[in-house]
């Protein structure tokens, strides 16, 4: 009785350091695979619903939460801390910087929250929920963002952190294109993992996640035994540092603005926990998502705080900490252990860190990849959406690690490698704008139709402020450092990354409207969708030209193969409780877009 107690505990315990994968005994799966009215009621220019998800459901409540905390728990905590006290000028400040970040990536949350309450069948995040917010014009959405997250989603500073963290560990002093190599194999490593099997990928992940929240506890720990006494930081000296909490405070926006981007920053990655969601079971997906995801984020932010708390106490000296810089949590180890062996500890977890993130990103990235290609506008559609031979997305994760490799890889170490990745970062920015506005217009399109809100969602009020936050941080990038017009981490015009990222956007504008306007009207074609589906489960749309002669017969034929499958199970057949008389628009593939 005895063991049979410790085995189900100790089952337990494993669940919660590395997860479980869902079996049939745990859910309900013809139930949760239903196609609801949300799924019926997708526009159809998108990647169509996987009613069952080719890539199985392996994403686990634990899982999710070990997502969470290896996209956010990146390298931000151990480098950000110290330069945004520099910004901010006093440590009273910076607690109130550091809970205004959390606000604004609370309401990001709760907005991603609701976009996956309503496409719990489709997992790429801002693929998805971009897809179906700005449906019109056709197809514009789906080109502009693959061509941008083939082209400038990068994962090279996870990279580059986890190879200068491995040779500062090792005492070494590499050289740059030593360091370029050591990146070079944690990529491979991440890809390999992650091509090779999803659910050791997901399992290596979540023991990676729980080494990082132990770590950042034990930083937490650590200062509170500081303050205490009990390290080598004299005591008075570690609660000297809190007292004048607030001199220093400063009042220039341009300061306060800068440290703001730069809390945001240390708190982004929840999203890719939502680029999986359709391998999180659906029955399961909205309550884990709308408690889950916000405790965590809420869990972080009070690491954050800890680890802060930690730092301040421990160097015990507000300008050492704002000269320390990037190399805060090292300076801080240092002072409160006093050897170098607490340092290269220290830089150990710090790299395990970097490559946990790099992890996460390649699991999330490459099934926004997958959506990208299910929607049809990138070359080859099948070879994006498959599956085979081992049940995960080969390709995107071979385009994710070469788009990588040319970034860390092709620009010289400085000003062109920066340039590189700030192009990414704005991109981002543009994108969450656009993510924040278009839930506006969809709650509108559904309201038209009939649906209304499902479990969730985030009241107008909120959304509103973090739209037009949205829009201030992409303003932001507009205003000159103080006193020069040279870039913060360039030495040239400090506007050219946002000046070339829009003119990336316009670049891909302009691709569209030449690629469905202009050639179709030279070549007398229309583009039209053909759906697809692959020996694994996997279904995508292939954008087909079809030739005008032909066009009114194609339109036809399709338009009655469409009705024939949508009435195939009977006239009033119940699909999750919603029946086809109600208001919901079904619209055919082929009919839609009309020229």
């Amino acid at each position: 009785m005895m063991s049979s107690a410790f085995r189900k505990f100790q089952g337990f315990a494993l669940g919660a350091i590395i997860g479980s994968p869902i079996t049939s005994s745990s859910v309900d799966e013809e139930k949760g695979n239903q196609i609801t009215k949300d799924d019926v009621a997708q526009d159809t220019n998108g990647a169509p619903v996987e009613k069952k998800s080719p890539l199985g459901y392996d994403v686990t409540a634990f899982s999710t939460f070990y997502l969470i905390v290896q996209g956010v728990l990146g390298t931000g905590i151990f480098a950000t801390p110290a330069t945004i006290l520099e910004s901010m000028g006093s440590i009273g400040s910076t607690y109130v910087i550091w809970t205004v970040g959390f606000i604004v990536v609370l309401l990001q949350v709760f907005m991603y929250v609701e976009y996956s309450s309503y496409f719990r069948h489709r997992s790429g995040a801002e693929v998805v929920y971009l897809e179906q917010a700005y449906p019109k014009p056709r197809f514009m959405i789906p080109v502009l963002y693959a061509a941008i997250s083939v082209c400038l989603s990068f994962a090279t500073s996870s990279a580059s952190a986890f190879a200068t963290y491995i040779f500062k560990a090792s005492g070494r002093d590499a050289t740059a294109w030593e360091r370029r190599g050591l990146g070079v194999l944690s990529l491979v490593l991440a890809a390999a993992i992650t091509a090779t099997n999803t659910k050791f990928a997901i399992k290596l992940n979540n023991l990676i996640g729980f080494v990082k929240v132990v770590f950042i506890l034990f930083v937490a720990l650590s200062g509170f035994a500081t303050l205490a006494g009990s390290t080598q930081t004299p005591k008075a000296a570690a609660h000297a540092v809190f007292k004048d909490a607030w001199k220093g405070t400063t009042t220039d926006g341009n300061s306060i603005s800068n440290a703001i981007l730069k809390v945001i920053f240390s708190f982004e990655g929840c999203n890719y926990a939502f680029g999986v969601v359709a391998e999180s079971h659906p029955k399961n997906t909205i309550r884990t998502y709308s408690i889950l995801i916000p405790f965590t984020m809420f869990f972080i932010y009070i690491l954050y705080i800890l680890a802060i708390t930690a730092y301040y106490a421990g160097v015990a000296d507000i300008t050492e900490i704002k000269e320390s810089g990037n190399l805060i949590a090292a300076v801080y180890f240092e002072k409160i252990f006093g050897t170098n062996s607490a340092v290269t500890a220290m830089s150990a977890f710090v790299a395990i860190s970097a490559f946990g993130h790099l992890l996460t990103v390649y699991i999330s990235h490459s099934r926004t990849l997958r959506e990208c290609g299910r929607q049809g506008v990138l070359p080859y559609p099948r070879i994006w959406t498959s599956v085979k031979p081992l049940g995960t997305p080969l390709f995107p994760i071979l385009v994710t690690f070469i788009v990588n490799l040319i970034v860390l890889l092709a620009p010289p170490p400085g000003d062109a490698y920066n340039f590189v990745v700030d192009l990414g970062s704005y991109s981002t920015y543009i994108f969450n704008a656009m993510l924040s506005f278009g839930l506006f217009k969809l709650r509108r399109h559904r309201s038209k139709i009939g649906l209304g809100y499902q479990e969730f969602h985030i009241p107008a009020p909120l959304l509103a402020l973090l739209f037009l936050f949205s829009l201030f941080v992409i303003a932001m990038a507009f205003v000159p450092p103080e006193g020069t017009l040279i870039g913060s981490d360039v030495s040239f015009f400090y506007a050219t990354y946002p000046i070339t990222t829009i003119g990336i956007f316009l670049f891909c504008i302009g691709y569209y409207f030449v690629w469905e306007y202009v050639l179709p009207k030279i070549g007398k074609y229309r583009h039209r969708l053909s759906k697809f589906e692959l020996a694994k489960g996997e279904n995508g749309h292939k954008v087909i030209k079809v030739a005008l002669s032909d066009l009114e017969e194609w339109d036809r034929e399709h338009k009655d193969q469409d009705q024939d499958q949508e009435t195939s199970a009977g006239p009033e057949q119940d699909i999750d409780g919603i029946y086809k008389n109600d208001s919901v628009q079904i619209t055919s593939t082929s009919a839609s877009g009309k020229d």
